[in-house]
């Protein structure tokens, strides 16, 4: 009714803002979810009001129910505003986690937001604060992490049948600028916190440390999953994300360095799924995914005991059958059948049967 008659009736307005002063969070959640529709009858008092709701609503869930409904339908038409309001909201992150609560909630609105200001609509701002909060993802793994799942679709939206590279184009790169913004820094504190957990520090050290290092693993693994379950890597029969030799080719050029940044991960969650990857994307360039997986399990994933996981045993031993039948061509190198040949002793010198059969059957395969 606020939407039709506000205009008319001028008390509504201030029957709604007296709404967002009530004791129960459950009255106000009602009036600032639904702040919007008096847009047109009091647009000015709409924008203070959000203003009073982002600097001074006690209760996280209304606050960030005003900040996911009623501005959200602002962001492209007054993008200005809406970013003066969300800076008022960012300054009282530290607030709602000293009240003993996660501070989770208002983290994963903001994180939203700011995918949609800087990967959807390329404003400066957000890729600032995107900054800010990677380089601590104990305290803002929640922001990061709602960054990346907010952008899984913007990731692969230049390779889309119908994407006008002009403007899909340009989410993908932000989108692709905003990953890597998430990666180096976490990917540097795990290397600095792993230091710490294999030194002969105290063990409140190693205790601090080893929450450090799991936050930012965290982060990198749950980037890691956007990218595998955005190209349709789970089933690769799906026809999403990149589902052709030329838009894997594609994908495989463009993301190049942020799957070395993958990589570099020590958690053996996050290299399966990489591994995984890989796999899929073996029609795009056979000869270039060999030697990246070859890298990768002979390099950090024989450190980190990648080879011990059942499931790593099974999804190498599928890639490398998949080699054998599909893209024998790629071992005419004679360098590559050795690099096979590593990668199979290392399972196969864990005692994993169907790797140890492979690497005995494997001369008289390759004859």
């Amino acid at each position: 009714m606020a939407s039709r008659f506000a205009e008319e009736r001028p008390e509504i307005v201030d029957r709604i803002n007296e709404i967002l002063q009530d004791e129960e969070p459950a009255v106000r959640l009602q009036a600032a979810r639904n702040l919007q529709v008096i847009c047109k009858a009091a647009p000015d008092q709409m924008w203070s009001i959000g203003e009073c709701i982002a600097a001074s609503e006690t209760d996280e869930e209304v606050l960030t129910a005003y900040l996911a409904h009623a501005l959200r339908r602002f962001s492209h038409a007054e993008p200005e505003r809406c970013e003066r309001i969300l800076i008022l909201a960012k300054e009282r992150l530290s607030e709602f986690s000293d009240k003993g609560g996660s501070g989770g909630r208002l983290q994963k609105c903001l994180g939203g937001w700011a995918a949609q200001l800087h990967a959807k609509q390329g404003r400066p701002i957000a890729r600032v604060w995107l900054g800010e909060w990677a380089t601590d993802p104990q305290r803002f793994q929640d922001a990061l992490n709602a960054y990346t799942s907010c952008l899984r679709g913007a990731f692969f939206s230049r390779y889309a049948a119908d994407s006008e590279q002009g403007n899909r184009g340009g989410m993908c790169d932000r989108a692709q600028e905003g990953l890597k913004t998430i990666l180096v820094p976490a990917l540097a504190v795990s290397a600095t916190e792993r230091a710490i957990l294999m030194s002969a520090a105290t063990h409140e050290e190693k205790v601090a440390a080893g929450k450090r290092y799991g936050a930012a693993e965290h982060v990198i693994n749950h980037a890691m999953n956007q990218l595998y379950f955005g190209a349709g890597a789970q089933n690769d029969d799906k026809e999403e994300g990149v589902s052709n030799p030329d838009t894997k080719s594609r994908f495989l050029a463009d993301y190049a360095e942020i799957l070395g940044l993958f990589q570099q991960s020590r958690e053996p969650r996050t290299l399966h799924h990489l591994i995984k990857l890989y796999d899929h994307l073996i029609p795009g360039n056979p000869v270039a995914v060999f030697s990246a997986i070859h890298s990768l399990l002979t390099g950090v994933g024989a450190e980190e005991g990648y080879h011990f996981e059942s499931l790593g045993n099974s999804a190498v031993v599928k890639v490398a059958k998949r080699y054998i039948a599909d893209y024998r061509g790629v071992f005419e190198d004679t360098k590559r059948p050795a690099m096979l040949v590593d990668i199979l002793q290392l399972f196969s010198e864990i005692g994993w049967p169907d790797a140890l059969r492979l690497l005995y059957d494997l001369p008289d395969i390759l004859r």
